[in-house]
Order: C-alpha cells, then structure tokens, then sequence
C-alpha cells in the first residue's frame, strides 16, 4: 500500500522531490542525459552533511540530488538501502505552525528546524505515520547568501 500523503497535502507548495545518490558527479550525468536542467549547481550543506544541487524535469517537476559529504552523513542509511527517493519537500510560511500540524497528526521530527545552507532557508523534516518524509522548507530565504539562489527559479514559477 501507498503510503497517504499528509492531510492538508497542497501541490501548489511541493518544492522538490528528494532523491539520494551517493556519487553528485555521476549522478548529475545520468540526469542531465535524460534532459534534466540543472537549476542550482552542487554546493555542500556542512549542517546536514550532505552535497545537494537542483535540477528542473521536462521544465515541471524539481529534483534535489543529495550525495553524503562525511562517513557520518545521515543520508548513508538511505544509501545503504539502495538509495534513491528520499522525500517530498513542502514550501512553508510558517514552519512552527507546520510541524506542529504533522506532530498533531502523528507525524515525528526527525529534524529540528535548522539552518539549510544550499538553498539559504530554515528546514525541518518529519516522517509521518504512513512512512513519508517530509521536508518543510522556509519560503523565504534566511538572507545569509547573495543573490538567493532560488530567486530566478521562483520569480519563473510566477510568470
């Protein structure tokens, strides 16, 4: 069985689709072979320990390609298992009333609210009870990084 999405599930806010790799460079070849844009080039996240980089398919859906940095990344679990879709990421305006919700709902934190370096936003992950993990992502940008490197990706999304 399909595990639900959570209650309140908007498309409208679905950010990225999480998929492991445990090599960025080969991993970005595969991709951009079957047509994938690249969006936002690798850069590393020292807080997760993990690379991450963004890639556009067929101009509509949004991958975020995830490679561990260290021995110790929490994404080697996930690699272990043969890797692949990780999670879903939500877009949120308020993420304390957010994992709230999924708490409320049964879902657990499995990542406290933390600085998401990539992409210059507050991010939290919860793993609901059907078994999805589920990034919520701040909507907008923290500020430490100039430009924001989701500015022309969102400002495209508008027009």
């Amino acid at each position: 069985m399909i595990a639900p999405l959570p209650e309140g599930f908007d498309p409208k806010r679905l950010f990225h689709i999480g998929y492991v790799v445990a090599n960025m460079d080969r991993a970005l070849k595969i991709w951009t072979a079957m047509g994938a844009e690249l969006l936002v080039p690798p850069a590393p996240d020292p807080i997760q320990k993990v690379s991450c980089a963004l890639l556009t398919l067929s101009g509509a859906v949004h991958i975020e390609l995830i490679a561990p940095l260290e021995d110790d990344s929490p994404v080697r679990t996930r690699l272990a298992k043969g890797g692949g879709l990780d999670h879903v990421c939500l877009f949120s305006d308020d993420l304390a009333a957010d994992l709230s919700a999924l708490e409320d709902r049964g879902g657990l934190i499995v990542v406290q609210p933390c600085y998401g370096a990539v992409f210059d936003r507050q991010l939290a992950f919860v793993m609901t009870r059907g078994g999805l993990v589920v990034e919520l992502m701040s909507r907008p940008p923290v500020g430490r990084l100039q430009p924001d490197p989701l500015a022309a990706m969102l400002l495209a999304k508008l027009e």
